[in-house]
């Protein structure tokens, strides 16, 4: 008599937890370890409270599904966006914004190309600056206004999360977003993209 290993339930829960439990092992685990070694390496510096704020607007409005922030280790790619992404850039995400779609451009290295100017007229009207884009317009969020009582919240559950807000910073951070709007947070978080980790516009071939 032969085991048919598809009908036992114990079989099944042995081998899903083997799998589970190698996955963590050359996953997850490494990262324990990795992570504070790309600290001492990494150009990346925490946003700032507006910047940290333009993120969040960047993601309620699903920005990140039209746009990419991953820069592959490709020719084309090289020619167009400039290096590849490394690990190190990347230390302070929660969560990445690597994205799977580029119906519109990759945003890496944004802050490195254009001005802030442009930012706030791209934004308000894409196509006056672009005019084959099917991107819609965002004049409203300059309209609203953003909440910084929550400000100091967000940076501190981030540093739990091992961004190294001082607490400084945190205390000030409602001071900093008070009177801005939504769309001036985004054109700050818009320009920060590859300014600390791309510092040398050759990157951008």
């Amino acid at each position: 008599m032969t085991f048919n290993f598809t009908k036992s339930v114990v079989a099944f829960v042995i081998v899903s937890f083997g799998v589970a439990a190698f996955s963590f092992v050359v996953w997850v685990l490494p990262g324990f370890f990795v992570t504070p070694h790309l600290a001492t390496i990494s150009d990346a510096k925490p946003y700032s409270p507006l910047e940290l704020e333009g993120r969040d607007v960047y993601m309620s409005q699903g920005c990140h599904v039209c746009h990419t922030q991953m820069v592959r280790n490709l020719e084309a790619e090289r020619l167009r966006y400039g290096r590849p992404n490394k690990m190190e850039d990347d230390i302070y995400e929660h969560t990445f914004l690597w994205g799977s779609s580029r119906i519109g451009p990759d945003l890496t290295n944004i802050g490195l190309k254009y001005t802030e100017d442009w930012q706030i007229q791209h934004l308000k009207d894409p196509q006056s600056l672009v005019p084959e884009s099917i991107m819609p317009p965002f004049k409203w969020l300059f309209e609203q206004p953003l909440d910084s009582a929550i400000t100091a919240k967000k940076m501190q559950a981030l540093r739990k999360l091992g961004v190294p807000y001082h607490d400084d910073e945190i205390a000030n951070a409602a001071q900093e977003v008070k009177g801005k709007t939504k769309g001036d947070a985004l054109v700050a978080y818009l320009m920060s993209l590859g300014v600390d980790t791309h510092k040398n516009k050759k990157d951008l071939q």
